[in-house]
């Protein structure tokens, strides 16, 4: 099985020599969104790589491990999103064996995803902060044998501070620092994404992820509706699971709660045989959040500042 990613020609486009050419320069200016691309993680043993790298309405060109490419846009309804989304097979992959798929799961309270045309779009007719904007996902079908190790990477533009949608913060609610606010910091786990296994038995189990991170963050202008001009970023958060204490795995996926108005741009996952480390923040047991949030450097992802409503 190949180790690097591939791209295949019915989803992706090559490009022309003249692109090529000008890649150098589109490198040198690069917004927000190339910013916070996923990128490779160096999984060790036999690896499987998939990745969802445009999931807009238009054709993009995206830099992707440092080769540019175009994708074409996937269909989908408008505004507010409650139509379905077909399941989008991995744009670019390890091998061509089509089990992976970015789907929506779910819509939200007023609306849903679509793609718009830089992102998917999670649509909703209320304009009130931290509303569910449904529920996204990877789905994997075929996973490498021996599963062990699986990391999901999403590239997310948050609405009014948020991205993951969080069931236990009100619309009025501004969480601060998690250090001093135990019930939202004990509350965390209700808003990471979740890896869901299927065993050969047709057994499942949930798991939430052992290392988390925000990976990194672009910035994509500014906003001036909290009074003063901040920038907008849009964030890479990183997701790792252990699962060398399982066996018997036919099948994951991977699943989050977005906020409404927010914008799924990428996500990529990576699965190997063999465990190896590259998430570097570990996820705290459910009773240390309070004491080790802030710390950790986790508070980017769990209580990054939020404006007041």
């Amino acid at each position: 099985m190949m180790n690097q990613l591939s791209f295949k020609p019915l989803s992706i486009v090559a490009l022309t020599a003249f692109s090529l050419n000008i890649a150098p320069a589109f490198a040198a200016t690069p917004t927000g969104i190339q910013d916070a691309i996923p990128v490779a993680k160096s999984l060790n043993g036999i690896k499987k790589d998939d990745g969802w790298y445009n999931l807009s309405s238009a054709s993009k060109t995206k830099t992707v491990d440092g080769t540019p490419v175009t994708i074409a846009g996937i269909p989908g309804g408008g505004f507010p999103g409650m139509a379905p989304l077909p399941n989008v097979i991995s744009q670019v992959s390890s091998d061509n064996d089509s089990s992976a798929t970015f789907r929506k799961v779910s819509n939200g309270a007023t609306g849903g995803a679509f793609p718009s045309s830089d992102s998917l779009y999670a649509g909703s007719f209320s304009g009130a902060f931290n509303v569910n904007g449904g529920k996204l996902g990877v789905f994997e079908t075929a996973p490498v044998d021996n599963l062990a190790n699986v990391v999901f990477q999403v590239e997310i533009g948050g609405a009014n501070g948020y991205d993951f949608y969080q069931p236990s913060v009100g619309n009025t609610t501004t969480i601060g620092d998690a250090s001093t606010h135990a019930a939202g910091a004990l509350a965390v786990t209700n808003y990471f994404p979740t890896l869901n296994l299927t065993f050969s038995n047709n057994t499942t189990t949930q798991l939430t992820a052992n290392w988390a991170e925000l990976s990194t963050k672009g910035e994509n202008g500014t906003t001036s509706a909290g009074g003063t001009e901040e920038p907008i970023y849009i964030n890479l958060y990183a997701f790792q699971w252990d699962l060398s204490g399982y066996s018997n795995i036919s099948s994951f996926n991977v699943t989050f709660d977005v906020v409404a108005h927010s914008q799924t741009y990428a996500a990529r996952l990576t699965q190997s045989d063999t465990f190896n480390q590259v998430v570097a923040v570990p996820v705290p047991e459910p009773e240390s959040y309070a004491m080790v949030l802030a710390g950790l450097g986790l508070v980017g992802f769990v209580a990054r500042r939020r404006r007041h409503v």
